[in-house]
């Protein structure tokens, strides 16, 4: 496989609204990495479609192409999901000892 430069190492997800699936063509080894370890668990699921030496095509399930909203992954997220989850094991350990 040729040397590519980061800007050349992208990936792309196509699909359309009749066809259950998405195509993923990418350029990106560590992206080819994941999806390749896909196919070889999921061979019903992940499907490698076509290969050169620069880049991979592959197949799979338009429900498994995520968008994420960025405020329930953020760290001020994960903190006050924390405290809350602090706040109610000390409201229950409080409770059982009162039991």
């Amino acid at each position: 496989m040729s040397k590519l430069e980061k800007i050349e190492c992208e990936t792309i997800v196509n699909w359309n609204k009749e066809e259950p699936f998405a195509v993923v063509y990418t350029r990106d080894k560590e992206v080819m990495k994941k999806l390749d370890q896909m196919c070889s668990r999921y061979p019903e699921i992940y499907e490698l479609t076509k290969e050169t030496d620069l880049d991979k095509y592959y197949q799979i399930p338009k429900g498994y192409v995520r968008f994420h909203n960025p405020a329930q992954n953020s760290g001020k997220a994960r903190k006050n999901a924390s405290d809350r989850m602090k706040e109610l094991n000390r409201k229950r350990w409080n409770n059982s000892k009162t039991d």
